[in-house]
């Protein structure tokens, strides 16, 4: 299985693919996780190293992912996609292969913008339906939006769920705080992911069969 993480330029993807890669091998069923960085930044890469994961995350920021990356069976992959307004081509490969879409976004108007009418770009959910074209079933992947960086008892969260489920998107129950822990966590070992919100995130993609 491939999950591919988008987001606009300020998403926090990154964080969130090593969070979600932890948490999913914590997890009760304790998942076998591979990972790929699909960035030119390769930052997902290189906290892999520095972090000391116990699985690999190769790099993988082509136009060719689609024809050059294989998940071996029996596990999931975590890919860390180029920001989609302005890697394209990358994300447009990701997304041929991709069983399943997490489109991150902080609840802000800033990235509410970005996704739903961007001013010189093609919009993230047009990218994605395009895509079903290129797919062996010629159905796009189950797409689904993460609220991240939320403020604790802010009306912007819910605010921003409404707006979202408006505009057509799938949006999940589960919301990522805004955290020094999550935010202070790139370059260093992860520990106790699934006690957390990324492990009810797990919980909530199981229970809405997403994972397999």
């Amino acid at each position: 299985m491939l999950i591919a993480n988008v987001s606009p330029r300020t998403g926090g993807k990154t964080t969130n693919s090593g969070w979600l890669a932890h948490a999913l091998r914590e997890a009760e069923q304790s998942y076998d996780v591979v990972g790929f960085d699909a960035d030119h930044s390769q930052q997902f890469h290189a906290w892999s190293v520095s972090g000391e994961f116990a699985f690999p995350v190769d790099p993988a920021a082509t136009a060719k992912f689609h024809t050059e990356v294989t998940v071996p069976d029996g596990k999931i992959a975590i890919v860390d996609c180029g920001h989609t307004e302005n890697h394209p081509d990358i994300t447009n490969s990701v997304l041929r292969v991709a069983d399943l879409v997490i489109l991150h976004m902080a609840p802000t108007k800033a990235d509410f913008d970005r996704i739903v009418d961007p001013p010189d770009k093609t919009k993230i959910s047009d990218v994605i339906k395009m895509s079903a074209a290129l797919r062996a079933d010629r159905t796009a992947p189950p797409t689904w939006v993460l609220l991240n960086r939320s403020v604790t008892g802010a009306s912007s969260t819910g605010i921003y769920r409404g707006m979202m489920e408006d505009e057509g998107w799938n949006v999940l129950t589960t919301v990522i705080p805004r955290s020094e822990q999550f935010g202070q966590s790139v370059s260093y070992p992860i520990t106790g992911a699934s006690k957390g919100p990324f492990g009810q995130l797990v919980t909530e993609l199981e229970k809405r069969g997403l994972l397999k």
